[in-house]
């Protein structure tokens, strides 16, 4: 949608409540439209404004290439003076221009089921890490392999009886690679 030609005002007026509420039968719900609108308004003209203002951009590290360009310049101001995207999401509202839909509560139901074993498999992941043993003296000795090293997951999940049998395998490997 080309935002520069809506004819949306550019400062804050007073608006109708009861206008705003007959759009969607409650006007917190217009709003929340109003609100998730103006984020995919400011996101557009974000994108837009980066894409002009990259042709100017430079690479170099050099500090005397440093100019001012009337053309950049130009550009920010113009960006600066369109309506604010709240401002032309309710103007988008207050011409029928949106359409939205209120999920069911089935359509719900599923996005929490995902939701949640979404959860679980996180929890779910073990998380590996490489630690020394407490006797590492320096990097030099882990680097020449006398310092032996033990693969663990998160702590809660790993009891200690665990972590002796992997310091004893650790180390048996550690006395066999050394012959």
């Amino acid at each position: 949608m080309d935002y520069k030609k809506v004819n949306a005002p550019t400062s804050i007026i007073t608006r109708d409540t009861g206008e705003l509420e007959s759009k969607t039968g409650n006007l917190y719900e217009t709003v929340v439209v109003a609100s998730r609108r103006a984020d995919q308004i400011g996101i557009d003209l974000k994108n837009e404004l980066n894409k002009k203002l990259e042709e100017f951009a430079s690479y170099t590290d050099n500090l005397e290439e440093i100019f001012e360009n009337r053309e950049q310049i130009e550009i920010s101001k113009f960006y600066e003076k369109l309506p604010k995207p709240t401002l032309l999401a309710l103007q988008e509202i207050l011409e029928d221009k949106i359409t939205f839909r209120i999920p069911s509560d089935q359509e719900i139901a599923q996005a929490e089921e995902i939701a949640k074993a979404r959860q679980e498999a996180e929890a779910n992941a073990k998380v590996i890490r490489v630690e020394p043993l407490k006797d590492a003296k320096s990097f030099d000795d882990i680097i020449a392999g006398s310092t032996e090293y033990i693969a663990s997951a998160s702590e809660d999940e790993t009891s200690n009886e665990d972590k002796k049998d992997t310091k004893a395998k650790a180390k048996k490997d550690s006395a066999k690679a050394k012959k």
